[in-house]
């Protein structure tokens, strides 16, 4: 397992001393007992094997990898073992699927709430979103990476 993630451009989980810094800043791990980047990152140093974590619901803000005195990189092993479940399982999770959906269709992972719009307006601040030129950018790369 261990070398299947290095392929990827995982970092090193037997350099984690397993202090916690990772999980004590991640914060999906305040909110659910489900994920966890230390003991992610344990499992694999440990058992070479899948964790029993949910690498999916990590938020992707890489504090971990930020915060890690030993340079692990746990961000960079939760990516590399997504794309690992995905080449074996073949999907990834109707969540996930939904979201490229929106960004395929907006260009943004998450649609502005009318309260947002207004706050942008108030503000005085111009009206977001993504153009024809950067949506059909957006498309583009989707499609090559298989989402169609």
């Amino acid at each position: 397992m261990i070398e299947t993630l290095r392929s990827k451009g995982a970092g090193n989980p037997l350099k984690c001393i397993q202090c916690g810094s990772c999980t004590s800043t991640c914060p999906v791990n305040l909110i659910r007992d489900g994920f966890n980047p230390r003991r992610i990152v344990g499992s694999i140093a440990r058992f070479n094997r899948i964790p029993d974590q949910d690498p999916w619901l990590c938020s992707t803000c890489s504090l971990c990898s930020e915060r890690c005195p030993q340079g692990v990189n746990p961000f960079s092993i939760i990516m590399a073992l997504r794309e690992v479940l995905y080449e074996n399982n073949g999907e990834a999770p109707a969540s996930i699927l939904k979201m490229v959906e929106q960004v395929k269709e907006t260009g943004l992972a998450f649609p502005f709430t009318p309260g947002s719009v207004e706050k942008r307006r108030l503000l005085g601040l111009p009206e977001a979103g993504v153009s024809s030129e950067g949506l059909r950018e957006i498309r583009r790369i989707l499609s090559e990476a298989g989402f169609k």
